[in-house]
């Protein structure tokens, strides 16, 4: 299964670092708003991630040429403000066999059936383990 390390850095960007590779998240806010993602922001990246990567995989499309495969991901705040309430996704997809276009409630189902959305849907068991330590502060020289 998949792990990922994040690690916090100065208090202003996270790394996260899964199978040997990293990818720094900056967590400062400017004037014009934030530099990095947004939480929320990296739930749907996941999630267009996986639900483009499950559709181009699909047998129907593996072998097929795709001209564009576009993913449009948007959220709807829940009455409870640390949660989305809605997520909607629209993805546009261009082919070139017009025969597909036949199979199109195949290949929804498909694009639905991400792992990440399917995890969404059906609340997994979050388990949640905090370790502390107080490191003393650095005497001056």
């Amino acid at each position: 299964m998949p792990v990922v390390e994040a690690d916090f850095q100065a208090r202003k960007r996270i790394v996260f670092t899964a199978r040997g590779r990293s990818q720094v998240n900056v967590r400062e806010t400017l004037d014009d708003g934030p530099i990095g993602f947004s939480s929320m922001e990296l739930l749907l990246i996941a999630l267009g991630n996986c639900s483009l990567g499950t559709l181009l995989n699909h047998a129907l499309l593996k072998d097929v040429p795709v001209h564009r495969a576009h993913a449009t991901l948007e959220s709807e705040q829940a009455r409870d403000p640390s949660r989305m309430g809605k997520i909607k996704l629209v993805i546009d997809l261009e082919v070139a066999d017009p025969a597909l276009l036949a199979r199109q409630d195949t290949l929804e189902r498909a694009a639905d059936s991400c792992p990440v959305g399917n995890t969404l849907r059906f609340s997994p068991e979050i388990e949640v383990e905090l370790h502390m330590t107080a490191v003393p502060a650095a005497v001056p020289v």
